[in-house]
């Protein structure tokens, strides 16, 4: 079993896991394992808790990971070579696997990343999470443009009130043209890594105008109750990295915590009446799939300065893979899973799912290392090289990312200053030129995610 790579936050790759197992359980349980479907069903919603989790667990990373770029070109560079190589390969692989129809306007959608929040049909049911990474991104991203993005707090908090006063309105109250959503979603990302302040914030209102309308009036009816709570829970995650940080202090985000954990059992209760199903097994259901979800990271937090099993990090290293590649497996495997389900009880029925998931682990490590690896190093290949931009200055109390220092005869063109006190990290030296930039890209690449700094040690 190979080693998970070095430096990575352990912990977050054990959740990244426990989050993809579940997921993974919810969706095998209808063939294999239905006899143990039957009892936890009753009291825990197994996908829902996984996939919050992987929220959860997203909030966290991706401020540590813009942040530590400082620079909103190298941040969609590197989400957009982590998240899109195995994503079009694994659409693709769908549509010529299992033929689904798809118009142009709905191919678009789905090249933005966004078909669940356009009412586009998903290729393959999983990727509907994906659009709320991708409108998640948009909003970060452009708070960071307008230097809100110490607000994580009072974005988790408004966004759970809304959630519970919008949810009734919001599926798909609009049918937002796939075409113009591209167009405005392209236009604004360029404005926003422009460099230019103006065009910066020009970018930024538009991506926060366009993310916002779509989660607010664009939801499928599937997510009308946790459409809007959704990006609130990722912003619980940033909370909790900005308190760990001391950026805000705890109370602050324990109380968003507190306020997104309430909207969402109002809001679950609320889909439960809709149903006619406020019934107390259900409730009790809700409350307990809210413990999986904060306790498991709560014990995640709590064992991060521990050793972590090898095998579960290593599962959270390819779960991204695991993620996109079980649901089009089932679908392909499903007459067999079926049959074997019928035929198989007791603990003969483990041997059917040990070889299911043996097969799975074995196409997302391959997936993982021919698709998601070499995607990434592209993207660290075409990012800017990482110095300081013409008139930036390190706030009181930054310093350069650890490893890095100013290289032999590079100097601080007009504008460049270091705040008083500070001082260039011990390390290699910021690349010269680009014979420089290789040899670091090259030694960049011998790990899947860069840390963000020593002091942090969280990868992307």
């Amino acid at each position: 079993m190979p080693d998970a790579p070095p430096r990575r936050m352990a912990w977050l790759d054990a959740l990244r896991a426990v989050a993809a197992l579940l997921v993974v359980y919810a969706h095998l349980s209808h063939y294999l394992l239905r006899g143990a479907r039957d009892v936890s069903a009753e009291w825990l919603h197994a996908g829902p808790a996984g996939v919050m989790l992987f929220f959860l667990v997203s909030g966290y990373i991706i401020p540590a990971s813009l942040e530590r770029h400082g620079d909103l070109r190298r941040f969609w560079i590197g989400r957009l070579a982590r998240l899109y190589p195995l994503y079009l390969v694994v659409c693709a692989a769908v549509a010529v696997a299992m033929p689904v129809p798809l118009t142009g306007g709905q191919m678009i959608a789905h090249l933005t990343m966004l078909p669940q929040l356009l009412g586009a049909p998903l290729v393959t049911p999983v990727v509907w999470t994906l659009g709320f990474e991708m409108a998640f991104y948009l909003v970060v991203a452009a708070l960071f443009a307008l230097n809100w993005h110490r607000s994580s707090a009072t974005a988790a908090i408004v966004l759970a009130v809304a959630g519970v006063v919008l949810a009734p309105l919001s599926a798909h109250a609009i049918a937002a043209p796939p075409l113009l959503v591209a167009v405005m979603l392209a236009a604004g990302l360029v404005a926003l890594v422009s460099r230019r302040r103006l065009a910066m914030i020009a970018g930024a209102v538009v991506l926060l105008a366009l993310a916002g309308t779509l989660l607010v009036a664009g939801q499928d009816r599937s997510h009308v109750w946790d459409g809007l709570l959704i990006p609130a829970v990722m912003f619980v995650g940033t909370t909790i990295y900005r308190a760990e940080n001391r950026q805000i202090p705890k109370y602050r985000a324990a109380a968003a915590a507190g306020v997104v954990a309430a909207a969402l059992l109002v809001n679950w209760f609320a889909e439960l009446v809709s149903l006619h199903a406020l019934t107390p097994r259900y409730m009790a259901r809700s409350v307990i799939t809210l413990l999986v979800i904060g306790g498991s990271f709560a014990i995640g937090m709590a064992c991060r300065h521990r050793r972590v099993p090898r095998r579960l990090a290593w599962v959270g290293v390819i779960s991204y893979s695991i993620y996109l590649i079980h649901v089009p497996l089932i679908g392909l495997l499903a007459p067999a899973l079926t049959t074997l389900g019928d035929r198989l009880r007791g603990p003969v029925e483990l041997f059917a799912v040990a070889g299911f998931l043996g097969l799975l682990l074995g196409l997302s490590w391959l997936a993982h290392r021919y698709i998601e690896l070499p995607g990434q190093r592209l993207g660290r290949r075409l990012a800017p090289s990482q110095r300081l931009a013409p008139g930036l200055k390190l706030a009181p109390g930054q310093r350069l990312a650890p490893g890095l220092k100013l290289a032999p005869g590079l100097k601080l063109a007009p504008g460049h200053r270091l705040a008083p006190g500070e001082k260039l990290a011990p390390g290699p030296g910021l690349a010269t030129n680009e014979d420089d930039a290789d040899q670091q890209r090259k030694h960049r690449d011998a790990a899947e995610e860069q840390a963000v700094g020593e002091r942090l040690r969280v990868a992307d």
